[in-house]
């Protein structure tokens, strides 16, 4: 084929499949710029557009031979949302993260007596949870350290909502003996 040869959508997805270099050049020059701004569009910065696309296409080579392509406009277009849905639900979850870490993991502080009361009361809480049957520790665990509903607690254990609520509750009776001490800081912990 000549390089000023005009590339009709299907040859360029047999060319593709084939290994062709030069049809994958072509794609690339031709869609490049469109799915660019797309993502752009959708993450507003130029960086991770970049980065996305410049995936899309290293994908796109890489798994050549095995992809089902009919519409080629179609499946770049696809395959870019996906990319773009991957990376907002990635970014969620970190900022989720940096959010519990900033809220729950304390501060350094010189204050040697609040590091001793955290230490105690991590001890405490580690000591009711290890007496929880395996069941109401894992059920506490996603409702309160997870942050999980009752009613996703129950859907993901395949429970009723009843059961989590008595498991829930049967928890936090044997936790309130081992943290008498910190009453307080356990009701703010709760809430």
């Amino acid at each position: 084929m000549q390089e000023d040869y005009e590339w009709s959508e299907q040859d360029l997805i047999v060319a593709l499949q084939n290994s062709d270099a030069r049809a994958y050049n072509v794609i690339f020059k031709q869609y490049w710029k469109t799915l660019y701004h797309q993502a752009y569009t959708k993450l507003q910065s130029h960086e991770i557009a970049e980065e996305i696309v410049q995936d899309l296409f290293l994908t796109l080579w890489e798994k050549r031979s095995t992809l089902l392509i009919s519409n080629l406009q179609h499946y770049l277009k696809a395959s870019l949302r996906n990319k773009c849905i991957d990376h907002i639900r990635a970014r969620m979850v970190k900022d989720k993260y940096w959010t519990y870490y900033k809220t729950f993991i304390p501060r350094q502080t010189n204050n040697t007596q609040e590091m001793v009361t955290y230490n105690n009361l991590v001890e405490a809480l580690e000591s009711g949870m290890a007496r929880l049957p395996e069941k109401t520790k894992a059920i506490f665990s996603l409702s309160r350290f997870e942050g999980r509903s009752v009613a996703d607690v129950a859907k993901d254990l395949q429970l009723s909502e009843k059961a989590v609520e008595y498991h829930l509750t049967k928890s936090l009776k044997v936790l309130k003996v081992y943290l008498k001490d910190f009453v307080f800081l356990f009701l703010l912990f709760l809430l």
